[in-house]
């Protein structure tokens, strides 16, 4: 088996693959109360992916407030949410009560995101979905102490652990978008098994462009589709796996909007949902 590498250019279309995580727990069996008071089930969000945050007023992170409520606001279409939990665990940089932080989180940043009750992390008391992002025994997939403020947890639609970023990883930093949009695990930074058939969309977002890298072991050659949200054809185009990097442009002007890219290669059929900014 060889690995290929196949890059093409197409017009600013943007990529989702589903990636998909198995947990001891999910997510959605856990329940808080919202910076409000009310108490919630988080089974409310099933159907969702959620990247959790523990947020705080006064630390050097906090403008990314700005850049969560836009998270938030721009994906939102695409079954997305942004949920904070404040904390004072770290730095003791948010002390406020609910009603403070509630009014710092709204009035400074229109923040409109879900904002849950104050929280305890990093220490015995710790709340119980903390537990449960922090620890493999609990999630099943991976421990991901969190040591500072603003660090982020991505939850997918079945309420799964997915991935965790630090602190300093931005709302709007590729791997995070790439994942709200689907992307497969390879283009947030986590190889694909070197043994197995996969065909991924890498770059995203972007301006100019896609690339896609497929690995196929009983393929010399792939046609890719693009098909529009309508479901009319658009572009058609096929691809020697063998010629390297090959550069193609599209057989129509694309609007903004979804479309969804059909890979065909033999015993290989791969569709990957694309969005056009």
């Amino acid at each position: 088996m060889r690995k290929k590498l196949l890059t093409a250019l197409f017009c600013s279309v943007l990529f989702i693959t589903k990636s998909h995580s198995q947990a001891l727990q999910t997510f959605h069996d856990f329940w808080g109360i919202t910076i409000l008071g009310d108490t919630i089930s988080f089974s409310q969000w099933a159907g969702k992916k959620l990247l959790v945050v523990n947020t705080a007023s006064y630390c050097g992170y906090t403008p990314q407030f700005d850049d969560l409520q836009a998270l938030d606001s721009t994906y939102g279409a695409y079954n997305f949410e942004v949920i904070g939990f404040p904390c004072n665990d770290f730095g003791h940089q948010d002390p406020g009560d609910d009603s403070t932080i509630n009014n710092f989180c709204t009035g400074i940043y229109g923040v409109q995101f879900q904002m849950m009750s104050k929280v305890f992390i990093a220490v015995p008391d710790t709340a119980e979905c903390y537990k449960w992002l922090q620890w493999q025994s609990l999630n099943g997939v991976a421990d991901a102490q969190v040591t500072w403020n603003f660090h982020k947890f991505c939850i997918d639609e079945a309420g799964g652990w997915v991935a965790h970023h630090p602190s300093q990883t931005l709302p709007f930093d590729t791997a995070i978008v790439n994942w709200i949009l689907n992307t497969p695990p390879v283009a947030t930074g986590i190889k694909n098994d070197s043994n197995a058939d996969y065909f991924t969309l890498l770059k995203n977002p972007t301006d100019n462009g896609f690339t896609i890298e497929a690995n196929l072991k009983n393929a010399e050659s792939i046609t890719v589709d693009v098909i529009g949200y309508n479901g009319n054809l658009v572009s058609s185009k096929g691809f020697n796996l063998n010629a390297g990097i090959n550069y193609i442009e599209p057989d129509a002007v694309l609007t903004k909007g979804v479309y969804f890219i059909k890979v065909n290669g033999q015993n290989f059929n791969r569709v990957l949902k694309a969005i056009k900014l």
